[in-house]
């Protein structure tokens, strides 16, 4: 069975899932969830850590070494079902998985602020904030640091450099709310 023969199963089913993923020099980052949507390209997967959802990321199919969906994850399932939470797997947002721009013109539609990074270690970057201008090959997002302080000017990320994207996750949301300027 190929990678995407086994997302479209396993999205279908609704089974929750360990994602490999290769981002790049020999680093890899681990996503857990439940498959929302894909196309050729994109994964849309709902997060869930400790029998918690906690926002969505969006990251390329070319990316996954391995899909795991084995007893764990079937024992897991179980208790998503018996705690209520399965019944919570849906689809919020419409998101067009076409391409890095029309992903982020439809974050930028429901008015969240998103996570972008590359988790490779040698070219590590973490950015969250508004999206402000998505292009072809680039976009520009009001970043803000930890302590909720906006950035003076926009940061400019290419679509080339992205390994995955978040959004409507507890932090996320929860930092939107105090954001200020610096003084």
């Amino acid at each position: 069975m190929t990678i995407f023969e086994k997302i479209e199963k396993l999205q279908e089913e609704k089974n929750y899932v360990k994602i490999k993923r290769d981002v790049g020099n020999k680093y890899y980052a681990l996503s857990h969830g439940y498959i929302l949507g894909h196309s050729f390209d994109f994964v849309f997967l709902k997060e869930n850590d400790d029998f918690l959802f906690n926002g969505f990321a969006i990251f390329p199919i070319s990316s996954i070494i391995k899909i795991r969906h084995n007893n764990y994850d079937q024992f897991f399932d179980a208790i998503m079902e018996q705690e209520g939470q399965k019944k919570l797997i849906e689809m919020p947002y419409q998101i067009d998985l076409e391409s890095w721009e029309t992903i982020f013109n439809s974050i930028k539609n429901t008015k969240l602020n998103c996570v972008v990074e590359n988790e490779n270690n040698k070219r590590f970057f973490f950015k969250i904030g508004e999206i402000v201008k998505v292009k072809k090959r680039s976009l520009k997002i009001l970043n803000f640091d930890p302590a909720g302080y906006l950035d003076d000017e926009l940061t400019k990320i290419k679509y080339k450099e992205i390994s995955a994207i978040g959004f409507d996750d507890n932090y996320t949301n929860t930092m939107s709310k105090y954001l200020r300027g610096k003084l």
